[in-house]
């Protein structure tokens, strides 16, 4: 984001939004998500028998049973790294590389308010897992949370990080249904020569994309490509948190499940003023000047009213064409045709 973009615009939309969004959803909105949210949607941290990793679940009112819980949170985006994935056939451990990519989006709110306190809401999520690891071994901040240097690096403004890998190694993959490898998502087919005996795609790798479209009463979200998110772009995103061990300690990722595009209008008004002020500022290119020298020559003759034309000698070119012809009785001869003289 340059000077191009309307930051001061962008917070003002990106505001609206996360209010008007929070208060028509029936879901958990990180923005509200207080002790009282947390008990009203029956959050809780769970983890299964056997599994180091916890997770932050509710409690399906309908079936009684306990599902991974989601949430939905807004911002700007500040770095996006979505499929379909470059290959970088020079480095002998390309297939190693693309083995563990990450599809990620880094949301920032550029030193809006309200965006800071969804970051508060995550640190207190967060402080949620504290008495589900052994020993309380919890990293003290959350790596899913970071910065972002503002106008003349001075300021800095806080940033959410939600990814999830492309591939589940084969070990970690059971109960986990397997997905085939989208053609939007690998156009080359770089992904699918990763190692399925080691590595798989699979269900809890999938992340969707959406349009929003608003219609006269309602909105619909329309299915999209990754491609179609940039940097600048207002999103949100619906995530999930798993804790993990991590260096001897444990630390929390934000899972990223869904991202939809709330507004990318600004992002297009930058790149169109950025391309209109390229163009006016491109140099005009000055080609180098030719000189005739018989263009006086001709001037001179042309003023004094005559002007000599070269003489081509016929004579030196004369050419006997032979042809055939019928001599009357059926019988072929030879003619000579002889151009004629002057």
């Amino acid at each position: 984001m340059d000077t191009f973009y309307d930051k001061e615009k962008a917070v003002e939309t990106l505001e609206r939004l996360i209010l008007e969004r929070t208060a028509a959803a029936s879901s958990p909105q990180m923005y509200n998500l207080d002790a009282e949210s947390t008990q009203k949607f029956g959050l809780s941290i769970s983890r299964e028998e056997g599994d180091v990793a916890s997770r932050l679940t509710r409690r399906n009112e309908e079936t009684g049973e306990t599902e991974e819980a989601t949430f939905g949170l807004q911002g700007i985006i500040s770095n996006v790294n979505l499929p379909p994935f470059e290959s970088r056939r020079s480095r002998p451990d390309d297939l190693n590389r693309l083995a563990h990519a990450r599809q990620s989006v880094v949301l920032t709110g550029l030193g809006s308010t309200v965006f800071e306190q969804i970051v508060e809401n995550c640190r207190r999520t967060y402080s949620m897992f504290s008495r589900y690891t052994p020993n309380a071994k919890l990293l003290p901040s959350p790596e899913f949370l970071g910065n972002r240097p503002g106008a003349r690096g001075v300021d800095e403004h806080p940033t959410i990080t939600a990814g999830n890998r492309f591939f589940t190694p084969v070990k970690q993959s059971a109960g986990l249904e397997l997905v085939d490898i989208d053609r939007e998502l690998d156009p080359q087919g770089i992904l699918a020569k990763v190692d399925p005996a080691r590595f798989r795609h699979t269900e809890d790798n999938t992340v969707e994309y959406y349009i929003l479209t608003e219609g006269n009463d309602d909105e619909r979200y329309t299915p999209t490509i990754p491609i179609m998110f940039q940097t600048g772009d207002i999103v949100e995103i619906q995530a999930s948190m798993t804790c993990i061990p991590y260096r001897g300690s444990f630390t929390v990722k934000l899972i990223l499940r869904t991202i939809i595009l709330l507004d990318g209008s600004l992002t297009m008004g930058a790149i169109t003023a950025r391309m209109l002020t390229a163009q006016a500022a491109a140099p005009v290119v000055r080609r180098l000047k030719r000189s005739n020298p018989y263009a006086g020559s001709l001037n001179k003759h042309k003023a004094k009213g005559s002007v000599h034309t070269a003489r081509i000698d016929t004579q030196a070119n004369d050419e006997i064409d032979t042809a055939v012809e019928d001599d009357g009785e059926g019988q072929e001869i030879l003619a000579e045709d002889t151009r004629m003289e002057e």
